[in-house]
């Protein structure tokens, strides 16, 4: 498996577990660790290989020895990143009666690639399309949008903050941005997921290879939930929506498989490089609360 899921996995392994400054794990427990998720040696060593000619990894020996950290540039992005998805669901970068942020544009029909390279960066902003040239977010990403613009040469673009109020028959609320039932079922088949191994980890029936593979694919799968939904303000949306439920059972699974998972990979480690145990740590979602209990 060396495709996009075989690297997110790995990325996310790397993340969950030596997002440190000068943390490095040894080739041999990264592979080791993989299989544990479905990935042949020979494709994790692949991947590694690639990742680090890609700059998201970084190799360093010790004698004969090689071992990995994520790359001063994967670091800084991969931490500001968790930040975002660690806050997701709990409070939102908007007060409850903020703007929302309008971006207008205009691009010839000729420009096609400019007008996809505009979309792709503003959906990673958070923007969805209300119309063609109208995006809109619930996100304070004014400076960002702008810089955007300037880095592609846009030339005939506006930005706006403020309410908007649907005067159409059947379309023009903001939300109507985003495709909300899908969202909603999404969310809601998440948490219908996770209800049966939050069960057998209530239980102590979960084994600690299995919390390891959980935790990192459900991190995959929530990281990716902004894209659906970025933070839209519970005063649009249908009530009862799934967000906060859908983020107590992520939590819950991985927050409450952190210890299984966490030694397993400290066990992993031990076999190949005793000396560098001190260089994991499992990260947590509710830091807090983790304490607290």
């Amino acid at each position: 498996m060396e495709g996009p899921r075989g690297r997110q996995l790995l990325i996310t392994l790397m993340a969950d577990y030596w997002l440190a400054r000068d943390a490095v794990v040894p080739s041999g427990a990264v592979v080791e660790l993989m299989d544990d998720m479905g990935v042949s040696s020979s494709g994790t060593r692949t991947l590694l290989s690639r990742l680090t000619r890609e700059g998201r990894l970084q190799s360093v020996k010790e004698g004969r020895r090689t071992f990995y950290a994520l790359s001063q540039q994967a670091f800084t992005r991969l931490s500001t990143g968790f930040e975002t998805i660690r806050r997701f669901g709990v409070d939102e970068a908007h007060a409850p009666d903020a703007p929302w942020l309008i971006l207008m544009f205009s691009i010839p029909e000729e420009q096609r690639a400019l007008r996809q390279q505009l979309r792709r960066g503003l959906a990673w902003l958070g923007f969805s399309p209300l119309y063609d040239g109208v995006w809109i977010t619930p996100r304070p990403v004014e400076q960002q949008a702008i810089g955007l613009c300037r880095k592609l040469g846009v030339e005939s673009a506006s930005i706006a903050t403020g309410s908007i109020e649907a005067i159409g028959r059947s379309h023009g609320r903001p939300t109507d941005a985003w495709d909300l039932p899908l969202t909603q079922g999404l969310y809601q088949a998440f948490a219908g997921h996770l209800a049966s191994p939050l069960e057998r980890l209530s239980a102590g029936a979960m084994a600690a290879d299995e919390a390891l593979r959980l935790r990192t694919e459900i991190m995959n799968i929530w990281r990716g939930f902004p894209k659906f939904d970025p933070g839209l303000p519970e005063r649009e949306l249908p009530a009862g929506w799934p967000r906060a439920a859908a983020r107590t059972a992520f939590a819950g699974l991985y927050d409450g498989a952190a210890k299984l998972a966490g030694d397993h990979v400290r066990e992993v480690v031990a076999r190949h490089s005793p000396a560098h145990l001190d260089h994991v740590a499992e990260r947590l979602i509710d830091p807090d609360r983790r304490r607290a209990g």
